[in-house]
């Protein structure tokens, strides 16, 4: 088992990019063959679930999101792949955390009705204070082990290395960080952050995997 050592994370937007290593060839992924998305029969061996505990708040009121990652077929080994949507004019990894850049999902939420097409434009929020943090050490992620009929699994590196996860968040947040100076926004480690509530007006959140699913939800600040 490799020697962890701590990591450092600097938040300088909504997410932090982390590119992914693909896994070796004994990797399946990311789909088991025909046990992927299907229009006719509605079935993926992936399910990407997600939810908010409301669809409308008050500024200052925090905006609940869950998501899952449910796997209906037995135990498998997905590559870690890139199959993120675009967002902002790039491929977007997403996370649920500043340390959570080693799990296969994550969400961003941007302001205003966003939908499939409009996403690729969409600017997000920074829902966490632009900063360096102190995250658990990990080498390069090869794949996910994932157990049959549950979101359980492993988080697989180079040689034996493993750890068990759960593919499964509930995040809450009430608003977004903004630079004090935007003139010296390239650089977050020059700047001062303020916090600032989701003022009046309807939001997008958008929840994706690596794989390729993508859910939208919506809400509203009145």
């Amino acid at each position: 088992m490799p020697k962890l050592t701590g990591r450092i994370i600097i938040i300088a937007g909504v997410i932090v990019a982390v590119v992914l290593v693909a896994g070796v060839s004994l990797f399946w992924g990311p789909f088991f063959l025909n046990h992927n998305y299907d229009n006719e029969h509605n079935y993926k061996q992936l399910e990407l679930i997600s939810s908010e505990n409301s669809q409308s708040i008050v500024p200052g009121q925090s905006i609940t999101i869950s998501i899952e990652i449910y796997h209906n077929g037995p135990t498998t080994i997905f590559n870690a792949s890139n199959l993120w949507p675009t967002i902002d004019g790039e491929k977007y990894p997403l996370i649920d955390s500043p340390c959570g850049s080693d799990f296969p999902y994550g969400l961003a939420i941007i302001p205003g009705y966003v939908n499939s097409i409009s996403i690729a434009s969409a600017k997000p929020l920074n829902l966490w204070e632009p900063g360096i943090y102190m995250c658990p050490a990990l080498v390069h992620v090869n794949g996910y082990e994932l157990m049959g009929l549950s979101d359980r699994g492993f988080i697989l590196g180079a040689g034996d290395f493993s750890i068990p996860i759960t593919l499964s968040s509930t995040v809450s947040f009430s608003g977004y960080w903004v630079a004090s100076n935007p003139v010296n926004n390239f650089n977050p480690l020059n700047n001062s952050y303020k916090f600032i509530y989701f003022s009046a007006g309807q939001y997008t959140v958008i929840i994706a995997d690596e794989w390729g699913e993508t859910a939208l939800l919506h809400f509203t600040v009145t």
